[in-house]
């Protein structure tokens, strides 16, 4: 007896230290923080996919290594490679070597399986607030739709921005130009170059600043990508005025506009290259960002703003765990601001296919605005995704514009130092466990909350009460603002509840 059990304890010494590429059918948000030595590189809203011992999940590959993932907008699209395994939109491949520079019918990216960050991140909702409502409002009233489409057009007229053609390094300067022609040349403006797929090749990010007044101040980005791909010719016809001339576009008028202004904050304006290849030029730019230890507060990113038909006319507004907090953020201005637009804010942390994506893997918090119809677009990625063909569906991209504008200028006037939490002890509401599933916990600096109220995302009460717990099992599942009363005023935190 003693010899089996013996063999049974080292047999599961031996699983638990043999990791492979494994399928972990949990919510990732159960399982923070991670064991030591598993390494994540995938997250779906109920499942994630990692390197971590046998036991953990389903094995899919020996290792991570030199596989790549594929989001896919077609099920049924074909990798170029060894397909490993296909789930919920996206697939692991072992590619062809090298990949070709072109776009791939049905993929919407395809990257390098890089590990991936997902934190357990939670902040209570105070946003000491640096400007005025009407500042705001002043703001994204300059937003000019006719300066949306001419930067658009002027994109799209350098015929192809295939990132590594002669034409995009053309419109990368143009890019710059317009920043100087703000007045940014005297504060700060950058093209700087870096070379991708075993330094074979080279493109380039553009950015321009415009330095807070603090004397520690957050970094805020506002940021969509430069260049652009076709299934066909991407070499000499590539005008993508959706994708993404208009999150370029958005991102010179938020220049525009913002360099009139002095905020707190840190803004940066920033068109990066290499997106369609593989997020390569976001990547270098949030690799370094995290190298050099650059505090990035927020991170809102635009990658496609025009195609809105009746049938889903909204903007999808993806985030992970450790941008909750912006994302409530975003919800909360973007509402108050931008009335008319319809949002599609949601956790949904396995939406990696654009350049947020890569700050997500350093820790940062980041956005992608996105239209929700997407898949649904007939010109993605077409010699046909030109302006005229998306002139029906205005005003949805300016709507989508507005909101961006109104978060960044929000983001760079909010004091994020205040919200790490300056209120006294007996005056800081925790909520737990966070995420929730039908009961949370409430204490106020230690005691019961003698009264608190719910708020979903909009902003509407769905439901109050007191004392030590709460029973939430009524609500659906999302994230919600808890208020309880203090004698200065209220405390705030947010809990999300998932089942």
């Amino acid at each position: 007896m003693k010899k089996k059990v013996l063999y049974f304890l080292l047999a599961l010494t031996a699983v638990s230290y043999s990791n492979g590429l494994v399928i972990v059918e949990r919510d990732i948000r159960d399982v923070l923080p991670l064991t030591d030595g598993v390494t994540v590189y995938h997250v779906a809203r109920n499942w994630f996919l990692a390197e971590a011992p046998a036991s953990w999940g389903t094995t899919v590959a020996e290792s991570a290594e030199g596989l790549c993932i594929a989001h896919l907008a077609d099920v049924n699209a074909q990798v170029p490679g060894r397909l490993v395994f296909s789930r919920d939109g996206v697939a692991v491949f072992e590619p062809l070597s090298p990949l070709p520079l072109t776009a791939h019918r049905g993929i919407r990216q395809i990257t390098p399986l890089r590990p991936f960050n997902e934190t357990a991140f939670f902040q209570p909702l105070q946003m000491p607030y640096g400007g005025s409502r009407d500042m705001i409002s002043e703001i994204i009233e300059q937003l000019q739709e006719d300066s949306l489409k001419a930067h658009i057009q002027n994109l799209q007229d350098f015929q192809t921005r295939l990132c590594i053609t002669p034409q995009f390094f053309e419109s990368a300067f143009w890019v710059a130009a317009k920043y100087e022609s703000y007045g940014l040349e005297s504060v700060a403006v950058d093209t700087f170059d870096f070379t991708f797929y075993g330094n074979t090749y080279q493109s380039a990010n553009v950015q321009a600043e415009l330095p807070g007044t603090l004397d520690e101040p957050g970094i805020v980005l506002i940021t969509g990508h430069l260049d652009a791909i076709t299934y066909t010719s991407p070499y000499t016809f590539a005008p993508g005025a959706d994708d993404n001339a208009s999150g370029c576009a958005t991102v010179l008028e938020a220049a525009r506009i913002l360099s009139q202004y002095e905020f707190p904050n840190t803004l940066r304006f920033v068109c990066f290259g290499a997106e369609e290849l593989g997020l390569i030029g976001s990547e270098y730019y949030a690799e370094n960002s995290y190298n050099l230890g650059e505090n990035i507060v927020a991170v809102m990113n635009l990658d496609m703003i025009l195609y809105g038909p009746e049938s889903n006319r909204a903007l999808f507004v993806p985030y992970n765990s450790t941008s909750e907090f912006i994302a409530g953020m975003f919800s909360e201005v973007a509402g108050t601001y931008v009335p008319e637009l319809e949002l599609n804010v949601m956790y949904s942390p396995g939406t990696t296919y654009s350049d947020h994506a890569p700050f997500w893997q350093k820790g940062y918090a980041a956005l992608l605005g996105i239209e929700a119809a997407v898949n649904d677009n007939p010109y993605y990625h077409q010699d046909s995704d030109i302006l005229e063909n998306y002139v029906e569906f205005w005003p949805f991209g300016t709507e989508c514009a507005k909101a961006a504008l109104a978060f960044t200028a929000h983001a760079a006037l909010t004091d994020w130092l205040g919200i790490e939490g300056t209120a006294p002890a007996s005056e800081i509401l925790t909520v737990f466990p966070n995420p929730a599933s039908t009961t949370i916990g409430l204490s106020l600096g230690g005691v019961p909350p003698a009264g608190v109220s719910l708020f979903d995302i909009t902003g509407r009460m769905v439901l109050s009460g007191s004392g030590a717990t709460l029973d939430v099992s009524g609500l659906a599942p999302g994230v919600y603002l808890v208020r309880a009363a203090t004698e200065d005023g209220f405390s705030t935190a947010r809990v999300v509840l998932s089942r």
